[in-house]
């Protein structure tokens, strides 16, 4: 065996070594325990019929608080004849939830999901500055 052949050698064995003595120095993991056998599985839902917030039934749904912080932003009245007219003058009368293209309650609903209130409903006869005439 000539020099360069012997140092070509350890050139291809001297990863292996490496690799081998992390392994043996390396901590060894605990075990992860088996996992509780006598708890059925929860029932799965298919995605098309699982309900989510923006289509849950409004009457499962908490309502607005007015006092509620998003709901003085947006200056939301549970009832639209009560809106603060000289504070938002945008506000027009007619204007509803239930005729805001932002409601999601169905027609004739006494309240209904709104996307501005995550979770929760709002009043159909409410409104708010967020109006949108209903296409």
């Amino acid at each position: 065996m000539t020099l360069s052949t012997s140092r070509r050698r350890f050139i291809e064995i001297t990863p292996f070594v490496g690799i081998a003595l992390l392994a043996a120095c390396s901590p060894k993991s605990e075990p992860t325990p088996p996992a509780p056998t006598n708890v059925p599985p929860a029932p799965m839902a298919s995605p098309a019929t699982a309900p989510t917030e923006a289509t849950a039934p409004a009457a499962r749904l908490p309502m607005v608080d007015e006092k509620d912080a998003q709901a003085v932003a947006l200056g939301y009245v549970e009832d639209a004849t009560k809106a603060d007219t000289a504070r938002f003058k945008n506000h027009v009368a007619g204007n509803v939830c239930s005729n805001c293209a932002l409601y999601q309650g169905k027609t004739g609903d006494a309240a209904g999901p709104c996307p501005l209130f995550a979770g929760k409903s709002v009043t159909a006869k409410g409104w708010c500055t967020s109006w949108v005439k209903k296409a």
